[in-house]
Parts: structure tokens; C-alpha cells; sequence
């Protein structure tokens, strides 16, 4: 007993470490370099004021058709002012994330339209754009068609043609404006501003506090995001969006909603003022809305019907007519950064390296393995029985057809595995051995899913997540126990094995119950594999569990 102890100690120390060096350098920090706002208000107002508002025309419908660099034909929804004056302002929409039909944007669209903005809706084409992969800059290449076409059509003044793009969309813009010296004006809302990667460790942390998932939880979001997404296609995690900030030296206009958790709200407006600064561009304005991710009036991100933030269409019309009549940096009658207060909670972290898995194909493969091997240990210890079955009815046919001479041992050499089995012990051992961890690591994933659910849901499961983490640790380190304990039972096997036959000048493979050599309770090379795999599953599962922090001290 002091032995599986000692061996039990042993383990968890090494696991403990093995995953503090699975873990990377770095961590999500809490935000504190709050942005100061000008005003509470989110009306912007020139110093010369702008006459047209929304509602100062009719709208006309337009549906085109916009030819890609590639021969493909994408449908695009234009609104006109109906009389407005020639050489007047227009507006590109760009798409975000999942979105992708001409017909979004309608209401946003159809306000600028009515004050006398002209605006183009194309579709974003989805047939190579799914989970794993998006390439952005086939999307600029696109978006770029159509704002061609865009800057084409009567009555549009093309130095007066700017972008408005949500999300992931606000990448795809600044694209465009690195390619595109002469865009009028670009609007910014909901801008990720950092590679998906960095995005995702501080919105993930964000969303996890907001569920209540216990500080060890939380801390495996750096070890994910750190990994090489390589293996499954998902370099577009790692888009360097900054690099592209520096050409937007046209007026700009940044909007975040305060309820948007997965946006750096206010380090992203930051980041667009400091690079912007450095072209030599200070004509930026920065409004903040009390509402979500695709500024709507409510915190559910999959709350279909919401309304517009209020105050966000005025907001959108009068900027682009005002930056449209010419408004400099020092134009402006409102403040340059008002409305809502923010509050950030995490920072979107600078660098990204990671511990010593550092890739997610390594740990996907481990994850496998480690179930996978006590599988291919029961599928080994069936045909053990098998083999065994069969080779006692060989044994018996042999023993009632020859006489007089030593069937046992002419039996058993023939057959060797007619007595080798492992004894009740040590079977109910392996298959403890080979089952718990492999059901907590399935419990362990089933777990991180119920609490991605519940923070992406935006529900409080601070009680219920802080009882299943400890049952999982507790479950780990009892496992831990029958690990060891299974080590040490194979390691006394391994010295039994050349002992027994040694002394007593037997053959190991001839001992069993019925004989009159006790000999070991693992016989043969088909036995010591079945119990190999246990380990090695076992061992594996050990790691997994370290990697997600079950072992944390």
C-alpha cells in the first residue's frame, strides 16, 4: 500500500507540472486603460451644419448584378434617393460573420438612402467560406467589384463613396483601403481590430466570467488559443488585421455596442485611433451604443427582430453627409468620442505563443489515442478468450487421444494460452484501469461543451459548474490512484515472471490454477500487450486531464 502511495504521489506531481508546461507564458489580463468620453450623446453635428436628414427622400430599389474578378455573378440590392442632387455620397456595405445576402442591411441602408446617400448591398459569397476557412482577400477582390460599379452610377460622386462594414467585414475593409487609396470614408462598427485568435481569447474569457466557469476553466482559453490551428485549415484565426490599420487615412467612424462582450470595445477603438493618428489622420470619431454585437437593442446574440440601437441611423446619415460636405479632424461640433459608457473587462492579448503542446492536431490526436487505447485493449483480451477457449478444446482432443504421456505440458506448449489468464484482481483492475479515465475524459469534454453552451447563451451556471469541476477533479485524482496501482501490480508481475521460473526451474507460460506451479497472473505477449494498452490509455488520459487544468495546484 505505501507503494501505490508513493506511486500515486509520484503521478500527481508529475502531472501537476506537465501541465504548468503545457501552459503558455501569457494570459488573458483584465482591461484597465479605459477610454474617456467626450459626452453622453451619440449625435454627431458638424460646425457647419448638414441640411439633409433621414427621411428627406423617397427611396428607389435597384437590383443589380455584380461580376467578379473570376466570372462569377453576385446579385446586389441598390437604394437611391429619388431627386436627390447629382454628385452626391454613396455607401458599400460589407457583410460580417455568417451573413451573407443581398437583402441585409435593409433598414440601415434604406435610412441612408432617405438622406440622400446612395447605397449598394451586394452578396458576400459564401461557397468557400464555412468554419475552417475564409479567405479575406478574395473578398476584398469582390466587395472591390462591386464598389466600382458603386462609384458608376449616375448621380454618385466616386471621391465621395465610402464603406460601412460590421465585424469580421471591418477586416475585409481594411483590405480594401490598403488596395484603395481614394475610398471617401470608412465606418467601422463592431471592429474586431486584433487577429481572430487574440479576438477570441478575450471575448472566450469574457463569455466564460459572464457564465460563472471556475478561474481553472477559464485559464485553458490561453492554452487553446496559442496552439497552430494549421492541421484543420484555420489560418484565417491568425489574419494580421492591424497590419492594414494604417491606410485608413480617410474620415472614420467607429461604433461598438456596450453589450458586446466579444469585441475589445475600447481597445479597438484605441488601436484605430493610434494608427489612424500615425498616418496623419486625426478626422476619426468614435461613438458608443447601448446595444450588442450587430448593434441592435438587446444582448442576445440570437435574438432575431431586435431594433437598432437608437440613435444609430442619425448617427450614420448626418457623419457620412457631414465628412461628404468636406468636415475635417477639427470640424466638429460634438465630442470626438461619446455615448454609452464602456466597460471592457479583458484585454485582447499582444502575442499569442504557446506552452508545450503547441499545436491542436497533437492534442486532438492524444484525446484520441488515450480512449482509443483501452478500446484496442478489450478487442485484445477478446482474443485472448478466444484463443484460449479454442486452444482448452485442442488441449482436451490432444489429452483423450494420446496416453501415457504428459499432456499438460505437451498441451500447454503447443497451446500456451491455455492457462494464461489474469486472475480476478488484476482483470477487475485493468478494466477499472481502462474505463474510469476513459469516461472522465468523455465527461471531462462533455463538461468544457455544457459550459461553452452556457456562456455563448449567456446563462449564469456559476453554482452547477463549480460542482462539476470539482467532481471531475476529484474523480481524476481517485483515477489516479487505480493508475498507480495498476503500475505497481505490473510491475511486480515483470519481476514474478523471471523469479518464479527461475527457482522453481519451471516454464512461467505452464503455470496456472490447476497446476502445481503458481506462476504469474500476466502469461505471454498477447497478456502484456492488453495490459500496455491499459497504461498507455491511462497515461494518455492523465495528460489530457493535466492539459485542461484537472491537476492545477
Amino acid at each position: 500500500m505505501m507503494t501505490i502511495g508513493v506511486t500515486t504521489l509520484v503521478l500527481l506531481v508529475v502531472f501537476a507540472l506537465l501541465g504548468q508546461a503545457m501552459a503558455p507564458s501569457w494570459k488573458v489580463e483584465p482591461f484597465e486603460d479605459h477610454i474617456a468620453l467626450g459626452s453622453s450623446d451619440v449625435a454627431v453635428r458638424a460646425n457647419r451644419p448638414v441640411a439633409v436628414h433621414e427621411g428627406a427622400y423617397r427611396v428607389r430599389t435597384v437590383n443589380l448584378t455584380v461580376t467578379t474578378g473570376d466570372g462569377a455573378r453576385i446579385r446586389a440590392v441598390l437604394r437611391e434617393p429619388v431627386n436627390a442632387p447629382s454628385d452626391r455620397p454613396a455607401c458599400l456595405f460589407i457583410h460580417g460573420s455568417g451573413t451573407g445576402s443581398a437583402h441585409d442591411f435593409a433598414d440601415i441602408a434604406s435610412s441612408m438612402a432617405s438622406a440622400g446617400i446612395t447605397t449598394l448591398v451586394p452578396e458576400k459569397r459564401l461557397d468557400d467560406y464555412s468554419w475552417i476557412h475564409r479567405d479575406y482577400a478574395r473578398f476584398a477582390d469582390d466587395y472591390g467589384r462591386a464598389l466600382t460599379l458603386l462609384r458608376s452610377r449616375h448621380g454618385v460622386d466616386p471621391a465621395r463613396t465610402g464603406l460601412y462594414a460590421e465585424s469580421e467585414g471591418t477586416w475585409i475593409a481594411t483590405l480594401m483601403t490598403d488596395r484603395d487609396e481614394h475610398i471617401g470614408f470608412a465606418i467601422l462598427s463592431s471592429a474586431p481590430v486584433v487577429s481572430g485568435r487574440q479576438l477570441m481569447a478575450m471575448a472566450a474569457s469574457a463569455y466564460l466570467q459572464r457564465a460563472g466557469a471556475p478561474a481553472q476553466v477559464s485559464d485553458n482559453v490561453a492554452k487553446l488559443m496559442s496552439m497552430d490551428f494549421a492541421p484543420f485549415d484555420l489560418r484565417y484565426g491568425d489574419f494580421d488585421a492591424r497590419r492594414y490599420l494604417p491606410s485608413l487615412t480617410m474620415p472614420v467612424l467607429v461604433n461598438y455596442g456596450v453589450l458586446d462582450t466579444a469585441m475589445p470595445i475600447e481597445q479597438g477603438a484605441e488601436t484605430i485611433i493610434a494608427a489612424a493618428h500615425r498616418s496623419g489622420n486625426d478626422n476619426v470619431t468614435v461613438r458608443y451604443f447601448r446595444a450588442n454585437h450587430q448593434m441592435r437593442a438587446g444582448e442576445g446574440l440570437f435574438t432575431p427582430g431586435l431594433p437598432l440601437a437608437d440613435g444609430y441611423t442619425h448617427t450614420l446619415d448626418d457623419w457620412v453627409n457631414a465628412v461628404a460636405a468636406g468636415t475635417k479632424a477639427d470640424g466638429w461640433a460634438t465630442a470626438r468620442i461619446a455615448g454609452v459608457t464602456p466597460d471592457q473587462r479583458f484585454t485582447a492579448p499582444r502575442w499569442t505563443s504557446s506552452g508545450l503542446i503547441g499545436s491542436l492536431g497533437l492534442l486532438c490526436a492524444m484525446t484520441v489515442a488515450a480512449v482509443l487505447a483501452p478500446l484496442l485493449a478489450a478487442v485484445a483480451a477478446l482474443a485472448l478468450a478466444v484463443g484460449k477457449r479454442f486452444g482448452t478444446r485442442r488441449s482436451g482432443t490432444r489429452r483423450s487421444g494420446i496416453r501415457g504421456s504428459d499432456t499438460r505440458r505437451a498441451g500447454s506448449r503447443r497451446f500456451r494460452l491455455r492457462h494464461g489468464r489474469f486472475d480476478a484482481g488484476l482483470a477487475r483492475l485493468l478494466v477499472v484501469s481502462g474505463t474510469v479515465p476513459t469516461l472522465i475524459v468523455l465527461m471531462l469534454h462533455v463538461y468544457l461543451g455544457f459550459v461553452g453552451w452556457s456562456a455563448v447563451m449567456l446563462h449564469d451556471r456559476t453554482a452547477l459548474l463549480a460542482f462539476g469541476w470539482a467532481a471531475l477533479r476529484i474523480a481524476a485524482l481517485g483515477n489516479m490512484v487505480f493508475v498507480a496501482w495498476l503500475i505497481v501490480r505490473c510491475r511486480d508481475e515483470l519481476r514474478r515472471r523471471g523469479t518464479d521460473a527461475a527457482d522453481r526451474g519451471a516454464d512461467p507460460h505452464d503455470a496456472g490454477p490447476s497446476g502445481d506451479v503458481p506462476g504469474p497472473a500476466i502469461v505471454g505477449p498477447g497478456h502484456w500487450l492488453t495490459a500496455a494498452l491499459v497504461v498507455v490509455g491511462a497515461l494518455l488520459s492523465l495528460a489530457v486531464m493535466a492539459f485542461w487544468g484537472l491537476f492545477g495546484l
